[in-house]
């Protein structure tokens, strides 16, 4: 029973917070929304902050399982990329057909939010897009190793480039309310990876 209300509290205000953004929605709001009293939010999460903390691992959770799935390497590695891309725009179709509008990154959008809370926060966030990153980094360094990559390029910061290429394309997104701006990424991931250091 404990576990079913923190569940739905959760569930309450990730829906709601992927509809606005964390600084619009109100404790109250999720109250409402959940059916509960402040009491019983504030018995799961110490604060409004680390609500937001909880849908931010709660959105990573749901990120690592599509890049697990893009990232699988029975293709190449750019092709792992590419289907990362196809998965994300995928996503976001799938989250307007949802809400009625293209929210942007889950993860981006609200780790922004989530640094701005101070240092624990950044924290929090920064370790989450880094783990993102690694997935990039690793496949251009197998496509290094193959030679689809320049060997000049450093792993590390193309997958610092590909990551804010793909947040810039999620702002697009959200701004023109149009989730296949995202596809444009795989082009453009193509030529950053071919660009000098």
């Amino acid at each position: 029973m404990a576990r079913d209300t923190r569940e739905r509290i959760l569930a309450v205000a990730r829906d709601l917070v992927h509809g606005a953004s964390l600084a619009e929605v109100s404790t109250e709001d999720v109250c409402r929304a959940a059916g509960v009293h402040k009491g019983s939010l504030y018995h799961y999460f110490s604060s409004k902050e680390a609500l937001g903390g909880a849908i931010l691992d709660r959105n990573w959770d749901m990120m690592r399982a599509l890049l697990e799935e893009a990232f699988a390497d029975d293709v190449p590695p750019l092709e792992r990329i590419d289907r990362f891309v196809d998965g994300f725009a995928r996503m976001l179709t799938l989250m307007r057909d949802k809400f009625g509008v293209t929210p942007g990154c889950p993860l981006g959008g609200l780790a922004v939010e989530v640094a701005g809370h101070g240092d624990e926060g950044r924290a929090h966030a920064g370790r989450l897009l880094k783990g993102w990153m690694s997935y990039f980094a690793t496949a251009v360094s197998e496509a290094k190793g193959r030679g689809d990559v320049p060997s000049s390029v450093d792993s590390a910061a193309a997958a610092t480039r590909v990551l804010a290429l793909m947040q810039g394309l999620a702002l697009l997104a959200r701004a023109q309310d149009d989730p296949a701006l995202m596809l444009s990424a795989k082009a453009d991931i193509r030529l950053l990876l071919r660009a000098s250091p």
